[in-house]
């Protein structure tokens, strides 16, 4: 029971302290609901402009991540898994009149470019890539028993 009253204290101490009271004085913003196909409209939007403006530079291809801190870190690791994501982005940005057709053939074209040119192993493509070279990212050393 003592555990119990000491947790409902802290975590009424987190509710009080983490108010969202408007520090500035102004009139809080009017918060406009969306209609569903407004947000759909919006993710998709938000969706195609994080691969698109974010895209590995060389290759155009999805990077693993990107560091809004320190944009130079894992600045060319491309992943084929959020390629892929990407790529369909295009095109839907390509119908939703996101992005010109010209552009997005230019952006697909480049990004092909480089996979046809990039290490496979039977046909697959690995995980990570870099997006300068081609070559393979492998995950990790692999522990050969101590050699």
């Amino acid at each position: 029971m003592k555990c119990l009253v000491k947790s409902l204290i802290i975590f009424q101490f987190f509710l009080v302290s983490c108010s969202c009271s408007n520090k500035s004085g102004d009139a809080p913003e009017e918060v406009i609901p969306l209609t569903d196909e407004q947000l759909l409209d919006k993710v998709q939007q938000d969706a195609f402009k994080y691969f698109w403006d974010y895209a590995e530079s060389n290759s155009k291809l999805a990077r693993e991540r990107y560091h809004t801190d320190e944009t130079w870190v894992d600045v060319n690791l491309v992943t084929t898994g959020g390629s892929g994501f990407g790529l369909m982005t295009i095109l839907v940005g390509i119908e939703r009149n996101f992005i010109d057709r010209t552009d997005a053939v230019n952006r697909l074209t480049t990004a092909l470019n480089f996979l046809e040119n990039a290490d496979r192993f039977h046909g697959a493509w690995s995980h990570w890539i870099d997006g300068n070279t081609g070559k393979v990212i492998p995950f990790g050393t692999k522990d050969n028993g101590g050699d």
